[in-house]
């Protein structure tokens, strides 16, 4: 599989980010940037997010949802490895 592009409407910290992806990436920044932000995006795109905290303070839901929310969505396009195209869009407020 291989991931194309990702906007992100609103996640955490993350606002309004287009972000295309070629043949090879590597995802760096300074601390505090963003980096496992957008990585825990990806994994609730594909598998939804959390509202239980399993023994944590906050739940994911609760920690990346955004204060200034207008909304809390994101879309992901990207292409299996027998060349199918999928286009996938989530927002983090519906329940389905």
């Amino acid at each position: 599989m291989k991931i194309n592009n990702i906007k992100i409407n609103q996640y955490g910290k993350l606002e309004n980010k287009d972000i295309d992806l070629d043949k090879i990436n590597i995802i760096y920044g300074k601390n505090e940037s963003g980096k496992s932000t957008l990585l825990n995006f990806i994994q609730s795109m594909f598998y939804g997010i959390s509202k239980n905290k399993n023994k944590k303070t906050y739940s994911d839901y609760e920690r990346y949802n955004p204060w200034n929310k207008t909304e809390f969505s994101g879309t992901i396009d990207y292409t299996l490895d027998n060349g199918e195209k999928f286009y996938v869009f989530r927002d983090f407020d519906k329940k389905n």
